[in-house]
């Protein structure tokens, strides 16, 4: 298995990043993250460090100079001298008391951006204003994400196993769908594979059956799969901090004629999208390459699709968003998901999610199963 992001590697980051704020006009930048389901992408990107639980950390990028890493929990301290990366590393119960001080180092005046400034708490952020009153404060979440968005060799090869073991836990899941078995044991058989192969769950596993598939969202219950059910899992392994992400569906049985017919669409849309990406290719042309398959074959009303393609890497779900980026071109060693549904209130869903690397020809899948097992 791939070993973490060199140090070498990790300080050229940094580097380059520092760059980037003198171009942004900023004297510096403090980037928010918490644990490893929620905002964990610069924490990882630029400190290879993760928390534990409920704790919050920050890293603290000067316009020169090595970075500073403050935690809030004592019992993380220990564990982030060992394995995070920093020049610094600080305990602070109370960060924006460390965070001043750092900040106030900066030029008069400064200009300090914020990365995951949506998440940024809201206390921590008050505090910083009243002790640095002189300072101004700027969102700056996408210059990382923009630095984030094409991978290194290393971080390609991380997604890639990644991928291998997602294909693995999906593998064991879907053995496990059968009348009678229970949604819990299906995402129980992915998940235990996942850990088996001695990665981390990259995300909280979706799995669903029957109807209620067709929220798009849902979590898995006892609920006792029956003959006919729409079956949906949603999951993904992560490796030193970098995700995996694919969906499958199926039934339970053999599928309906209308059930056959939307799986179909759904597939031909990841393979049409996959088709349409490549370098200089738009966000939004592959997402309507995708969804221009749907509504061929009659499923147009039924599309579930806005937030694909999306980006991963250190974090689950990073830009390009969808939609909300649809202009937003493609870059060779990007890392993205296509993942188009047909949702059919009363009935269930068909959702089909592939990890794709985009190359200097076009895109390759990193995920390898086949697209339908129905």
């Amino acid at each position: 298995m791939p070993g973490p992001i060199s140090d070498a590697e990790m300080a050229e980051r940094v580097r380059l990043l520092q760059a980037m704020l003198a171009d942004h006009d900023l004297d510096g930048l403090v980037c928010f993250g918490a644990h490893r389901d929620y905002c964990p992408a610069d924490l990882r990107y630029l400190g290879r460090w993760s928390c534990t639980d409920e704790e919050t950390s920050y890293i603290v990028v000067p316009a020169e100079g090595g970075t500073t890493l403050i935690t809030d929990a004592e019992w993380d301290y220990e564990r982030a001298q060992v394995e995070a990366y920093a020049a610094d590393v600080v305990f602070d119960p109370s960060p924006e008391r460390a965070l001043s001080g750092l900040i106030g180092r900066s030029t008069p005046r400064a200009r300090i951006g914020i990365s995951g400034f949506r998440q940024f708490p809201a206390p921590v952020y008050l505090a910083l204003g009243e002790s640095c009153p002189q300072t101004s404060f700027v969102d700056a979440s996408r210059i990382t994400e923009s630095q984030r968005r094409t991978k290194s060799r290393a971080e390609l090869e991380l997604l890639a196993e990644a991928a291998r073991i997602t294909d693995a836990g999906m593998q064991a899941g879907i053995e496990a769908v059968r009348e009678g078995a229970t949604e819990s044991a299906v995402a129980a058989a992915a998940e235990y594979e996942i850990r088996r192969q001695g990665a981390e769950l990259a995300f909280v596993t979706v799995m669903g059956s029957g109807p209620r598939t067709a929220q798009a969202t849902f979590f898995p219950t006892n609920r006792v799969l029956q003959a006919g059910d729409c079956v949906v899992l949603d999951c993904g392994a992560r490796v030193e901090g970098y995700h995996g992400d694919m969906c499958r569906s199926l039934t339970v049985g053999p599928p309906s004629e209308r059930q056959r017919r939307a799986l179909g669409a759904v597939e031909s849309a990841v393979e049409n999208a996959i088709d349409a990406a490549g370098p200089g290719v738009s966000v939004g042309d592959v997402h309507r390459a995708a969804r221009d398959a749907v509504v061929r074959a009659g499923f147009g009303e039924h599309w579930w699709g806005y937030y694909m393609p999306h980006g991963t890497g250190a974090a689950q779900h990073e830009p390009p968003a969808g939609m909300s980026d649809e202009d937003l071109l493609l870059e060779q060693d990007m890392v993205i998901c296509v993942e188009p549904g047909i949702t059919l209130p009363g009935e269930g869903a068909f959702i089909l999610e592939q990890m794709v690397r985009v190359t200097a020809e076009g895109a390759e899948p990193l995920t390898r199963l086949p697209l339908r097992f129905s």
